[in-house]
């Protein structure tokens, strides 16, 4: 299982992941990595970054290795965005096929068009036996990916399963036969109620903020799945990059190579 999260704001775009990977089987979950790496910058020095979720890879090509081969093919100094997410999704869409034996597997591509410096963000979604989608963010638009029904909690009061949980619950009780209308009524009458509960301000924030934003989301969930019954399926050190849309991407938290060694080192001592 993987955490992801992307920003879009006027300033640029924000990243950031968890870095657990998951081996699973039919039984449940086998081994849990806690190093690896879903969060990249397209190229060097360049104005495009890719965060992805869901596989760990595809049918044994690496995330690394497709975001590789997308900087390869592209002219990174003349490309705009929405090119090179559509560049990425033939590129997967090649390596991912129908997906059968994949799982459903998610990128978040980002970054600036070099005419107008404006930022923009494409979310690509490969489900198995399905054609990829492609959706572009709106400036303010904060997506999370993975699990976001902790972060949900906190920023929105109530889960999002809530509201058709609670519908169902009704309906199974009779409610509905005494009212013709009791959908539009339940929905008015939840949206009112917690309406108060929901911390949204506004969404168009400054970098600094978009990025603290992303780690709130990254480390509720984290400890939101250690302190819950089960294996914690995301953890790890926390990723985060940006690309502003006056420079290239730039790192603000990022593993290096000898992370695990002085972490298994502490432990020794």
């Amino acid at each position: 299982m993987t955490i992801a999260a992307a920003y879009l704001i006027s300033e640029g775009v924000a990243f950031g992941t968890d870095s657990t990977t998951t081996v699973s089987t039919q039984r449940g979950v086998a081994q849990l990595f806690d190093y690896s790496q879903k969060l990249f910058e397209v190229g060097e020095h360049s104005r495009l970054g890719v965060c992805t979720y869901g596989a760990g890879s595809i049918k044994g090509t690496s995330h690394r290795t497709l975001v590789a081969r997308l900087a390869k093919e592209l002219d990174l100094e003349q490309v705009k965005v929405r090119e090179a997410a559509d560049t990425f999704s033939r590129i997967i869409y090649g390596e991912y096929g129908d997906g059968e034996d994949t799982g459903s597997v998610g990128y978040v591509l980002g970054g600036w068009d070099p005419d107008t410096h404006l930022p923009e963000c494409y979310h690509i979604y490969f489900a198995p036996r399905a054609l990829p989608t492609l959706e572009s963010f709106s400036i303010g638009q904060a997506s999370f990916y993975g699990c976001p029904e902790f972060f949900a909690r906190v920023f929105h009061g109530f889960d999002s399963r809530l509201p058709d949980r609670l519908l169902e619950e009704l309906k199974k009780s009779g409610v509905k036969a005494e009212k013709d209308n009791f959908d539009s009524v339940f929905q008015a009458a939840f949206e009112s109620a917690t309406a108060p509960l929901r911390t949204i301000g506004f969404r168009d924030l400054p970098i600094r903020e978009a990025l603290d934003c992303i780690y709130m989301y990254l480390h509720i969930t984290i400890k939101a799945f250690k302190f819950r019954y089960g294996p914690p399926i995301c953890g790890g050190p926390i990723e985060l990059a940006f690309i502003s849309t006056d420079r290239p991407f730039r790192w603000v938290l990022h593993k290096d190579f000898a992370r695990a060694i002085r972490e298994v080192e502490a432990i020794i001592k």
